[in-house]
Order: structure tokens, then sequence, then C-alpha cells
């Protein structure tokens, strides 16, 4: 028996049972069910005001919501798809016409609205969003970490981009209907906060060795 015989010995006998993943769409739906009431426990520690769905831009906002939600969806299923080899994730063009419909809505909403630059109840958007983000983020890291990644930089990003639009979904429902300038900047930088920091802090824990 060769040396290279006792090695794959030994490996076999330490080498324990493998589980495979759960499908793409469980673990997505689980991960929401999971993410979500994390993310709106740590909103908890805000003095929140619940939207008023009953002005007039209400059913713009509704939209924009529903379109974030959407891609927030689409973009965690891409990176659960893209930490297992051979799956195809779904290309930009799925999420450029949903991208295309959300800044439109924010274009016309700050095109028409006529609010104060702040709001006397409105919650600090770039903290709301962080604050929920933050068990977002350690819970998807815990997810891909199972799996590693063979892109982690890549897979990291894009479930950043879903964790960002579900804190934007959230904030939605404590935030005025109308936006400002000074709104979606704020959203902006906290979206590109959490994509940054689920790259940097995240790669080291999801790649492989």
């Amino acid at each position: 028996m060769t040396d290279h015989d006792l090695f794959i010995a030994k490996l076999s006998r330490d080498a324990g049972p493998i589980r495979r993943p759960w499908a793409s769409n469980r673990r997505v739906v689980v991960w929401l069910l999971m993410a979500l009431p994390c993310g709106w426990l740590s909103s908890l520690v805000f003095h929140r005001v619940a939207t008023d769905w009953t002005q007039s831009g209400a059913l713009l906002a509704a939209l924009q919501l529903t379109v974030a939600f959407v891609v927030g969806i689409l973009a965690i299923r891409n990176a659960f798809l893209l930490s297992i080899a051979g799956r195809k994730p779904l290309g930009w063009r799925w999420f450029v016409p949903l991208i295309a419909l959300w800044l439109g809505g924010v274009i016309f909403s700050l095109g028409t609205t006529h609010a104060p630059e702040s709001h006397p109840d409105e919650v600090n958007c770039y903290a709301f969003m962080m604050a929920v983000s933050t068990p977002m983020m350690v819970i998807m890291m815990g997810y891909l970490r199972r799996t590693r990644a063979l892109y982690p930089l890549r897979t990291l990003a894009t479930s950043g981009v879903g964790i960002a639009c579900m804190a934007l979904t959230m904030l939605s429902f404590c935030h005025p209907v109308e936006v400002h300038p000074l709104d979606f900047l704020l959203h902006m930088a906290a979206g590109v906060t959490i994509v940054l920091v689920m790259m940097a802090v995240g790669w080291r824990w999801v790649r492989i060795v």
C-alpha cells in the first residue's frame, strides 16, 4: 500500500456525512422568515411613525416598495445560486427593467413633491437601514458559509444588494411617501455601505480555502 492509499484511507475514515443544501427557492423563503423578523426587531430601537398611505403619493410609494422587495428577493436568490457551482443565476436583463421602474418612480416623486427638506417625525434613513440590515447580513453570511462560493465577492455583493432592498422595503413602512433629494442620497449611501460591508466582512467566511 502506497502513502497515497494510506492518505485516502485516513480521509475516508475522517469524512462525515454530506448534507445536501436546500433548493435555492426554499433557502430564500427560510432566509426571509428569519431575516425580516430580526430586521423588524432591530427597527424597534427607533422612534417610528407609520407611513400615512392615504396621502396623494401613496400609490407611487407602494409601487417603489413592491419593486424594491421583488428586486431584493431576486438578488438573494441569485446569491444562493452563485454559491453553488453549476447553478445559473438570473442575468442582468431581469434586473434592468425593475431597477429602471424603481428609479423612474423616484425621479417622478422628486419632481412632484413639495415636501420640506426634513420631516419632524422621520427616522434617520441611513441609520435605520444599517440597523435593520445588520442581522440580515449576519444570517446571510451564515447561510453562505455553509456552501462557500467560487466567486465570493460577486456572491456577497449580490446578497448585499438584496439586503439593501429589503432594508429599503422596511423603511418604506415608517417613512413619508414623499421623497426629497436628501432622502434619496441617504438611501443610496446606505445601500452602498451594506454592499461594501458584506464584501469586506464576509469574503473570508465564504471563500473556498
